[in-house]
């Protein structure tokens, strides 16, 4: 039997409670790539996304004079790698099921699309952590003023935080909340309010870091031994700190005197240039994304008076980190700075093919039937290109 494509209400069930806590992904992303996916199917294998590249062009340099002469700059291109990721959820039931349990959609779609999308948001805001320029740390709401603050300065866009939930908590015990936002009902969920010009949700996948006092020690007195590509995987880099042994844990971010962040275009801010780790790191070698420096693409560091860094130039600089303590951890972007995409097509064989699409979220359903064992198998897939596409429009903060 041919597979067909309709809705169904476990399906839609499905979908909307997808839909509804989606938010890292959906709130304030951009389909860059909704014409380049036309004729792709599912992601990679299972367990691993299948890599995807396109290009975004970046732009010549400011200049002052009308001579033309020498001041033609070619368009810079830049490829984004991210990822086709299928996430998926099976249910298995027995053949009478459906019709004896009149509460199989509360019972099972529902908390099933709340287990998918909660799979695959984890899974981008874990491939996400070290995709900002920018970090700042500190008490209260401070950092979140920091970052809304530097943002503004560089774009005029809408800008969205999402946060760990314990920030919220640890402003509560300190007096401190954030302005009550109104949403349509679907799309509360996770909301908790504004702050700055930002609007913030909460994302319980950010990840929490603690700083011991001896790697604050080590790092104070460390300088840069060098900065390389990874060989292995062409998205990370290595920074070798000399005189670290402490480990340093994977959202810390490293600060090199005299490397400052550049804004959308290029420019410098008066931001430093953060350096995440984006795995425990020991020996003061620090996995983080790999860094474009003078004549590779997108500017993203410079020196004190913006002028292009080469790798080479960090060396023997000093390095510094935040203060010893617990942080809860969030980022907060542009409008924009982030791609969502799901694909509307699978590849199945199966007989039955369901499915549904809520704000930008496309639910899968493949269901099979095995009349020997007397058993319903039912599939829910959501396969999602997304990820950071600009790491100069997103801040990081750490607050405790």
């Amino acid at each position: 039997m041919a597979n067909t494509f309709n809705t169904n209400t476990k399906t839609e069930l499905v979908a909307l409670r997808a839909a509804e806590s989606a938010g890292y992904l959906t709130v304030g992303s951009k389909s860059y790539c909704r014409d380049q996916l036309v004729g792709k199917r599912n992601g990679g294998q299972a367990g691993k996304g299948k890599s995807y590249e396109f290009v975004i062009r970046d732009t010549g340099k400011f200049v002052e004079g009308p001579d033309l002469t020498g001041q033609i700059n070619d368009v810079t291109e830049r490829a984004v790698r991210l990822e086709l990721y299928d996430g998926a959820v099976p249910v298995q039931t027995n053949l009478i099921e459906g019709v004896t349990d009149v509460e199989w959609d509360k019972e099972v779609a529902q908390p099933n699309g709340q287990k998918l999308i909660n799979g695959i948001v984890k899974h981008f805001t874990e491939s996400d952590l070290g995709k900002q320029c920018t970090a700042f740390v500190g008490s209260g709401f401070v950092p979140l003023a920091k970052a809304s603050a530097h943002l503004k300065s560089i774009a005029d866009e809408n800008i969205y935080g999402f946060i760990d939930p314990m920030i919220q908590a640890v402003l509560a015990s300190n007096g401190q909340q954030f302005v009550a936002v109104g949403a349509p009902e679907m799309y509360k969920s996770g909301l908790i309010g504004e702050f700055h010009g930002a609007e913030y949700r909460a994302s319980r996948f950010m990840p929490a870091v603690s700083i011991s006092d001896a790697l604050v020690s080590q790092i104070g007195s460390a300088t840069v031994s060098s900065y390389a590509d990874d060989v292995s995987d062409p998205t990370l880099g290595t920074l070798t700190l000399s005189g670290v042994t402490e480990v340093i844990p994977a959202g810390t971010p490293i600060w090199i005197e005299g490397v400052y962040a550049t804004d959308t275009v290029g420019d410098k801010t008066s931001a430093k240039r953060a350096f995440i780790a984006v795995a425990d790191s020991a020996n003061g070698a620090v996995k983080v994304r790999k860094v474009n420096f003078s004549g590779e693409g997108t500017k993203t560091l410079c020196d004190a008076n913006g002028n292009e860094l080469e790798a080479s130039d960090l060396a023997g600089k000093k390095v510094s980190c935040p203060e010893a303590g617990d942080y809860f951890t969030g980022i907060v972007r542009i409008d924009g700075a982030m791609e969502f995409d799901t694909l509307d097509k699978l590849d199945t064989s199966n007989a039955e093919t369901k499915v549904a699409s809520i704000n930008g979220v496309t639910v899968h359903e493949n269901r099979a039937i095995d009349n020997i064992k007397g058993q319903n198998i039912t599939r829910w897939d959501c396969v999602a290109l997304a990820g950071i596409v600009e790491d100069r429009g997103v801040a990081y903060v750490m607050v405790k």
